[in-house]
């Protein structure tokens, strides 16, 4: 009877395996997620700073047009 139970549990190691393997992955791309997240782009940080009042509107307008490669 012993013998039985032994063979159960040895094909069901590649299960295990798979699950490690997936919830490693899961927890990888959770964290990539959440660190990209984070950053902000320039022409973001810029729209908040306005919207706080940092910066006059010209002043707002022109540094928009430098981060976006508009220079005219």
């Amino acid at each position: 009877m012993s013998g039985m139970g032994m063979s159960g549990m040895g094909a069901l190691w590649p299960l295990f395996v798979l699950f490690w393997i997936l919830l490693i992955a899961g927890v990888v791309v959770v964290i990539g997620w959440l660190l990209r997240g984070e950053v902000d782009s320039p022409l973001e940080i810029l729209r908040r700073r306005y919207a706080r009042g940092e910066m006059d509107r010209e002043t707002y307008a022109r540094m928009r047009r430098e981060l976006q490669g508009d220079d005219r």
